[in-house]
């Protein structure tokens, strides 16, 4: 008995080996089948099970990226292109459009410099992104140059700037957030295709920040962290839940820069279907045609 089970040991070992590595290099897939053993969870410093908290900021980002679409952003987009509105590649505009742009861009901005103006909001203060004195130099830089006259700020500009007044800080901030970075991104985007296609490369007051911008864009979100940190979590999903607001309220100021082209075109044919005073149908152009993903 003795001599068989000596014999037995060394085929048992080499059994055991080969489970042993054939688990090791067991395919992914496979070993996902096999449930590991479950780990306690992490302990805070506070003796909590509540992980780590994320900073505020990246939540913030997390919810404006998943609002994004493809063409906006190719690599975080969630959003299917529905019409050339979103795709900056196919927009046209003018002088006269862009400058009412940024006549309506520097009531907003005023409103937001004058409501950082509130107790509790001591922080976004003077911090190297307020835009309202480069938009005065670029209005009246365009005024002189191009002998146009600007034009009066439009009602969804000034009903954006009222209803900024009327937001909790934490709403507030979220409309901040989105706001400044967003033209510091996307916005450089739009401004760069119209500076370089209808102002000859012209750099605008409205691009430009007394340093570097992203040193400037850390410290903010610094500042926005700082401040959450005294949220409580209802307050923080009221500010998160404000998000698709935020958009809302920009992209209705930039629809200047894509509306005024596409009227100003089906009027230029004359070839257009109206019914109860709204634009239904333009017949195909060439216009019309590269704008064909426009919900005319």
């Amino acid at each position: 008995l003795v001599k068989t089970m000596r014999s037995l040991v060394p085929a048992l070992i080499y059994s055991l080996c080969s489970i042993s590595a054939t688990a090791a290099f067991m395919q992914p897939c496979l070993r996902s089948a096999f449930p590991r053993p479950a780990t306690a969870p992490r302990m805070c410093a506070k003796g909590s099970t509540e992980a780590a908290a994320v900073p505020f900021t990246q939540e913030m980002r997390q919810k404006a990226m998943s609002l994004h679409t493809f063409s906006q952003a190719p690599r975080e987009g969630k959003q299917k292109d529905a019409s050339a509105n979103t795709v900056v590649d196919q927009w046209e505009t003018t002088k006269e459009d862009y400058l009412q742009f940024l006549v309506d861009s520097m009531v907003v901005y005023q409103a937001f410099e004058k409501e950082v103006q509130r107790p509790g909001l001591e922080k976004f203060r003077n911090t190297g992104l307020e835009r309202v004195k480069g938009l005065e130099t670029d209005i009246d830089w365009i005024e002189k140059k191009y002998n146009i006259q600007a034009p009066k700020a439009t009602d969804q500009s000034k009903e954006y700037a009222q209803y900024l007044s009327t937001l909790s800080i934490p709403v507030f901030l979220t409309h901040f957030y989105n706001y400044y970075f967003a033209h510091t991104a996307g916005g450089r985007m739009i401004g760069k295709q119209v500076m370089d296609s209808v102002f000859d490369g012209h750099l605008f007051e409205f691009y430009k920040w007394n340093g570097d911008v992203k040193e400037i864009l850390t410290e903010v979100k610094g500042f926005i962290d700082e401040t959450a940190d005294g949220w409580t979590r209802a307050m923080k999903d009221e500010a998160l839940d404000s998000t698709p607001e935020t958009f809302k309220w920009s992209g209705a100021l930039l629809r200047v820069l894509v509306g005024k082209a596409r009227d100003r075109a089906v009027r230029t044919m004359n070839k257009v279907q109206m019914k109860s005073g709204k634009l239904v149908a333009v017949s195909p152009s060439p216009y019309s045609t590269r704008k064909a993903a426009w919900d005319v």
